[in-house]
């Protein structure tokens, strides 16, 4: 294929500040559920185990895991164990 002659920009890192706390706020939770929504996703499809931990504009922590914490936050406390069966059943059941 032959090109344009049209050039696209570079991918650039645009530093953005929201000054109004309020807005701040409503656009964390905004991004919290958009992030949230990624990692099941990321977590479906590639098998992976997630935990993650955020902490807001205000310094509540929100938390969150796939398959779920309490599965992911074990294996990191008890990380000589092998893995839970179950903790893989999404995956198997993808393959097949």
């Amino acid at each position: 294929m032959a090109s344009s002659g049209k050039k696209t920009r570079e991918k650039r890192k645009i530093e953005i500040i929201i000054e109004n706390e309020d807005d701040r706020l409503i656009s964390f939770s905004k991004r919290y559920t958009g992030i949230y929504q990624k990692i099941s996703e990321v977590s479906t499809l590639c098998g992976g185990e997630i935990f993650l931990i955020i902490f807001s504009p205000t310094g509540k922590p929100y938390s969150c895991g796939h398959p779920s914490i309490e599965t992911v936050a074990k294996q990191i406390l008890n990380a000589n164990q092998p893995f839970n069966e179950t903790t893989h059943a999404p995956t198997k059941a993808y393959h097949k």
